[in-house]
């Protein structure tokens, strides 16, 4: 039997202000969610502000509840006749001068023993930490009372990242003492105070001098998730716990919190991550980067999936963003966000940040924008709730490399941007991927079914993960490696050379450095295979960042490094010599299986500059290393996202759900327009396979057996159009 949270999930989640409760109608926020087929509602409870009669000591009763109002017992009411659940919202994030004066001891101190303080536009806070009476003691009697006083389905654990830098509370300072054997480590706590320079790169709390404190305050923070957790599922096994966790990308929330997806991969009922379409970067994103790239909350899930298969994936999203909460995202766009997420199998938290609904709040654009995405997932659950995106090219992804290379800032960023280039590549070119996780667990058997594996800048590589990435290719599997991949230690200090020098069939000569502008690549086989498509030229495009290295066999170079030729003043635009000893794309086989290195950043080039020199010769390269044996084949437009999903979960059949994303439509981001296009046909070759049924999930397609393969024809696509097709 599974519980309610085990299957596809579709939120809506009212952040109400405290002036919302007035005239609180829980009739009217089941209608909404009934018309937008949704089946779970998330609804403050408090901890910020109580939306209940809370008995317990800190609290802070709502100044707009009336009287006998229970908006809990309301919702509950309304809500479970009606076949929906209800988990409500918690925040131990902090609290006022007032009532954190009642018990200075249960709250975060800096080395002075002051308060660790946040500003809010119309509060300062004192925050706890992990350890803290606040946010564990207090909190375990704040769930129990919750679970205990209304039918709750769940509780959700909103701002769990519990302040930057180091506490110095007294339960700090002796649980360190007695698990590392010293002092806590002294930080100047100039940085550590605001919501501004807790983002900040520079922060001395971010640097590897403290490495080991954050390690050790992973430790506590899961500590406290875990009795959080307990604390629900003392209720009952089908109460479902979960917290706030950020994008995957997110590497500043990781080193400031300590708490990341492993935390959510234990203890979570769901994995749910917060992925908006607006960037909410804080001023660091340059100018037309204002907005993630349009497929980030599905690869999310894709990641979601890589972690733990049997827990459902949900994306925390919304109506309207997280810089401008009074007015709904663009409309359009938001549609095909949530096309891209249902797509792959994921669920959906709409979290909408004013009014009782999206329906009733000062800007009602929004309202309902999710019903059909909504509509879809709710009738076609069964099939979607446990499906995985089929896997021929795996995306390599830890957190070792997200910590050592990831920055919020995107000009400064060597992780983020090498892994959305490569997926711009196989969203293009309609290649079936998923991400493959590094880590302990991490082994040959990872890699099951993936044709070619992709390095996007890894650069740290375990001997665990050197010696199973190695057994794969010998044994047959393909390899696309970019820039500095295995150049690095598991401390983050770059190597003599690459660890995975054998297979890659380069050495380091012992400097990377920026290319920019005025840099290319002289073209040594045009036949190549890599260079598929790229005619009439002896040069190629450079950008980025280039690691200066040699190959092994020359004969392998497909093209070599050139030093800058500059291009002012024309006159002398040029250099003696275009030739160089330095690799820089190397084709290779190593046993059984090819391999590709680029010595430059070309995926990240992908994602930041979009020559064909980057994206159709990385695509070249993976079609190269895979043998182009993928799981489908299309004649789709590339502004045609076609995602591939499978679900085994039925004996001696497979069911595939092929998706067709249009994002054909204006050139700017976001998008306002969708342009319909015609004849747009999927084919899954059968291998020796029947095709045992198909159903049109959404959109009007037919499916027919052609020359060996199932094949799905789509006359016209609107803005999406969704086939099952059962194989066996």
């Amino acid at each position: 039997m599974k519980y309610w949270y085990q299957k596809n999930l579709r939120f809506l989640q009212t952040v109400l202000r405290a002036v919302d409760i007035v005239n609180y109608d829980a009739k009217g926020v089941m209608e909404y969610m009934k018309k937008a087929n949704a089946n779970v509602l998330v609804v403050n409870a408090g901890g910020v502000m109580d939306f209940f009669d809370n008995p317990l000591e800190m609290a802070k009763p709502n100044p707009f509840m009336k009287d006998g109002q229970d908006i809990l017992k309301d919702v509950c009411d309304e809500l479970h006749k009606n076949g929906m659940y209800v988990i409500v919202r918690i925040d131990f994030r902090g609290v006022e001068e007032a009532r954190y004066n009642l018990h200075p001891d249960w709250f975060a101190k800096d080395i002075h023993g002051n308060p660790k303080l946040t500003q809010y536009a119309t509060e300062t806070f004192r925050g706890p930490c992990y350890l803290s009476y606040y946010a564990n003691e207090h909190g375990e009697k704040y769930v129990r009372y919750l679970m205990s006083r209304w039918p709750l389905d769940g509780i959700w654990e909103n701002a769990v990242s519990f302040g930057t830098g180091i506490c110095y509370c007294e339960r700090c300072r002796a649980r360190y003492k007695r698990d590392m054997g010293k002092e806590l480590p002294v930080l100047d706590e100039s940085g550590n105070t605001s919501m501004i320079n807790m983002f900040a790169q520079n922060n001395a709390f971010f640097s590897h001098e403290f490495d080991e404190y954050r390690a050790w305050k992973a430790v506590c923070a899961d500590e406290h998730i875990e009795r959080i957790r307990r604390a629900t599922k003392e209720f009952g096994e089908d109460k479902a716990y979960s917290a706030e966790i950020f994008d995957i990308y997110n590497n500043m929330m990781i080193q400031r919190c300590s708490i990341d997806h492993s935390n959510a991969k234990k203890s979570f009922d769901y994995l749910i991550s917060c992925v908006f379409m607006d960037a909410n970067y804080h001023g660091s994103m340059p100018q037309g980067h204002a907005y993630h790239t349009i497929n980030n909350a599905a690869s999310t899930i894709r990641f979601s999936r890589a972690l733990m298969p049997e827990k459902q994936p949900v994306i925390n999203t919304g109506g309207n963003g997280t810089r401008f909460r009074y007015v709904c995202d663009p409309l359009v766009e938001t549609r095909e966000w949530l096309w891209e997420i249902a797509s792959v199998g994921g669920g959906v938290w709409n979290c909408y940040f004013n009014g009782q609904h999206p329906a009733a709040t000062l800007d009602n654009r929004a309202a309902y924008s999710e019903k059909d995405a909504y509509g879809f997932m709710a009738a076609n659950s069964d099939v979607l709730s446990d499906s995985v995106p089929v896997k021929d090219v795996g995306l390599f992804y830890s957190i070792a490399n997200l910590q050592r290379f990831g920055n919020a800032n995107v000009l400064k960023d060597e992780f983020r941007r090498h892994f959305e280039g490569a997926e711009r590549v196989l969203n293009e070119h309609h290649i079936p991927y998923n991400f493959v996780l590094g880590g302990k667990d991490f082994s040959a058997e990872s890699l099951k079914g993936v044709k070619t594996l992709i390095l996007p800048n890894a650069g740290i590589l375990t001997e665990n993960e050197q010696q199973a990435i190695r057994e794969y290719v010998q044994n047959g599997g393909g390899l696309v490696a970019t820039y500095e991949s295995s150049l690095y230690g598991e401390d983050g200090q770059k190597l003599g050379d690459y660890a995975l020098a054998d297979v890659l069939g380069v050495h380091y000569a012992g400097e990377s450095k920026p290319t920019d502008n005025d840099y290319y690549f002289k073209i040594k086989h045009l036949a190549s295979p890599v260079l598929n498509g790229i005619e009439n030229t002896e040069v190629m495009m450079n950008a980025g960042a280039t690691a200066i290295c040699k190959a092994e066999d020359p004969a392998e170079q497909v093209a070599g490094y050139l030093p800058m030729i500059l291009n002012q003043p024309p006159e002398y635009a040029w250099i003696p010599e275009m030739d160089s000893p330095y690799a820089g794309i190397v084709a290779r086989t190593y046993g059984k299986g090819r391999v590709v290195y680029f010595a430059n950043t070309a995926d990240a080039q992908c994602y930041i500059n979009g020559h064909e020199d980057f994206t159709e010769v990385l695509a070249n390269a993976i079609d190269y290393t895979s043998g182009k044996d993928y799981s489908q084949f299309t004649n789709a437009y590339r502004s045609v996202h076609v995602n591939l999903i499978e679900n085994t979960q039925t004996a001696g059949q497979t069911d595939y759900v092929v998706s067709l994303i249009n994002l054909t439509g204006t050139q700017q981001r976001p998008v306002k327009e969708i342009v319909p296009v015609s004849d747009q046909t999927v084919c899954l070759p059968l291998k020796g396979r029947r095709l045992l049924g198909s159903k049109v999930l959404w959109g009007s397609a037919a499916v027919s057996v052609q020359d060996g393969n199932a094949v799905v024809t789509v006359e016209r696509l609107e803005d999406f159009a969704s086939v099952q097709l059962t194989l066996a």
